[in-house]
């Protein structure tokens, strides 16, 4: 009988396997199949539907509640069991137990690969914030190997991480947060194996050793290139209420290719899914009220002291923001993303979001951009002649296309763009390296973020973006007065109105000190392209209506 083989093809990153590092999109498609979390998303027919945004167990037993005795009375501790009959592809076979939940959880800490995702564990689980303050304290100024960091691990416990029993996990957090279960639906909260002490998190070495406990398993893995999975032969459907097995193996191939080559291969029957670039199918619309991602923006690197430390100046950062035209940038991108509604953005929290505000502080005549008043804003801040700035973008025909038309609208203001792309792997690596935003490798950065939930998510781009210490604050701003209205919202989590006061603050305030330019807001309203072979292509609406590959099914290769 011919395998089955699920192909997924495109320019997306294929570096990188493991959970505590991985970058939502695109490598959560496959990390689901291998890391499974305490509870995950399922696919639902119904995108209009609360529940098709709703976590759901997974490893978990059932989601905690004050009617099943898992949530206390003060919404602060959480009891979670395991499912029992799930297992490690491991050898000797093991269990998965509490004590890879609390290793996978204490692992994200690590000082040298921290997950853009953190601060939502660390504002959230009691005592973690300390536990990676002394872990980084730990290893200030070396560079330790797996098992130091293993050892460190396992000498040091998080205070709100309580093992009752190999089964039983108890979770104490700071105070009330309805997101927590979301939280821990996160890839970065997938429990790790023993097997992982041995190995640096992210490393090379660790990838080539994943264990899975999901319906499939990586066999080979080249960075950049290929990866592919096989069936687990320990995975049980009757442990799993989430994923199934349909297909024999699922094969990833990485190339630098434009999104219209990856859409002709697919039309071909020469892969069936695309990695690393949306490609809506016109034919199948969806119906849904999924928030919108800020897709994409600018950040300013506030540390770099380039062109006389220009873009550490709020002046220069608001004249950057009246530059760029919005209204051109979305037209130019039409082509390229397909079935999406676009709108020009003004704020950082997309519509749909919890928070949502109708705000442009830095608005210009039809979002054309106005290089006269930026150059003159300019000015007005000490350079007159303008300055020289080094702009960053990822080598993907999307970026590429959004760093140009930004840089044209700078130029025309006075502003002389050095732009420079990186491999996205080189590009993650920089922008996570304090140091080498210190040392000026760059002035401004393209990004993107989309919701990590899609409900109660106040916090889902206001904390990771903009609080001081944040991994996924890249341009390293600061405002103590933004942190702690974010501290505030977090506190109030009980008082939504006092919740929601405190973070629409913390916008306006940011805002005005310009540490980004939002400049599109998207949302898809179609599903993915998928090929003549895929049935059975259930979407995950969590996941920005992403075909979930652990449902996928393929028709028999044609007799003819």
């Amino acid at each position: 009988m011919t395998a089955s083989i699920l192909r997924l093809y495109g320019p997306g990153p294929l570096d990188q396997l493991d959970p505590v590092c991985c970058p939502r999109f695109p490598i959560d498609r496959v990390v689901r199949l291998f890391a499974r979390q305490l509870f995950t998303y399922r696919t639902h027919g119904d995108l209009r539907n609360w529940q098709s945004v709703a976590p759901t167990p997974d490893l978990a037993t059932a989601i905690p509640s004050i009617y099943n005795a898992g949530m206390g009375a003060s919404y602060t501790s959480y009891v979670v069991h395991l499912r029992p009959g799930v297992y490690w592809d491991s050898d000797p076979v093991r269990p998965v137990t509490t004590h890879d939940v609390v290793r996978g959880i204490k692992r994200m800490g690590n000082p040298l690969r921290r997950s853009a995702l953190l601060p939502y564990f660390t504002d959230t689980i009691r005592g973690m914030a300390r536990f990676c303050d002394d872990y980084a304290a730990a290893f200030a100024g070396v560079v330790p190997t797996g098992p130091e960091l293993a050892e460190y691990q396992n000498s040091h416990d998080i205070p709100g991480l309580l093992v009752l029993d190999d089964h039983t996990i108890v979770f104490e957090i700071r105070r009330p947060a309805f997101d927590f279960i979301d939280i821990l639906a996160l890839p970065g909260a997938s429990p790790a194996p023993i097997e992982y002490d041995e190995f640096v998190p992210g490393s090379l070495e660790l990838c080539r050793n994943i264990r899975s406990n999901g319906p499939y398993r990586p066999v080979d893995f080249t960075p950049g290139r290929t990866l592919r999975l096989t069936r687990n032969r320990l995975w049980h459907q009757e442990t799993d209420p989430v994923r199934r097995q349909h297909v024999d193996a699922v094969e990833v191939v990485s190339e630098p290719v434009a999104a219209d080559a990856v859409a002709h291969r697919i039309r071909r029957d020469r892969a069936d899914l695309a990695w690393g670039v949306r490609i809506a199918d016109p034919a199948t619309p969806v119906d849904h009220d999924l928030g919108f991602a800020l897709d994409p923006y600018l950040v300013f690197n506030t540390r770099s002291f380039n062109a006389a430390g220009a873009l550490r100046k709020v002046q220069v950062r608001q004249a950057i923001a009246h530059a760029i035209d919005k209204t051109a940038l979305a037209a130019e991108l039409a082509p390229l993303d397909g079935e999406t509604i676009t709108r020009v953005a003004g704020s950082i929290v997309p519509p749909n979001n919890d928070g949502h505000q109708d705000l442009d502080p830095y608005s210009t005549p039809d979002q054309r951009g106005d290089p006269v008043t930026c150059a003159a804003m300019l000015a007005a801040a000490g350079h007159p002649d303008g300055l020289t700035i080094t702009a960053i973008h990822p080598a993907t025909a999307r970026a590429r296309l959004v760093a140009h038309r930004c840089a044209a609208d700078l130029t025309e203001a006075g502003i002389a763009v050095q732009q420079v792309e990186f491999a996205e792997s080189e590009y993650l690596d920089l922008l996570a390296d304090p140091a080498r935003a210190e040392s000026g490798e760059w002035d401004i950065a393209l990004a993107s973020w989309s919701p990590a939930w899609a409900h109660d998510n106040g916090r889902v781009f206001l904390q990771p973006l903009l609080h001081s210490g944040s991994p996924a604050n890249l341009g390293h701003y600061r405002n103590p007065e933004v942190d702690a209205l974010i501290d505030r919202a977090l506190a109030a989590a009980e008082d939504r109105q006092a919740a929601d006061a405190a973070w629409r603050k913390a916008e306006r305030v940011a805002l005005a000190d310009a540490p980004l330019v939002p400049l599109l807001f998207q949302v898809p309203t179609a599903r993915e392209l998928c090929g003549r072979r895929v049935r059975a292509a259930a979407v995950l609406p969590a996941h920005g209506l992403a075909v979930d590959l652990a449902t996928v099914r393929l028709d028999p290769p044609s007799t003819d």
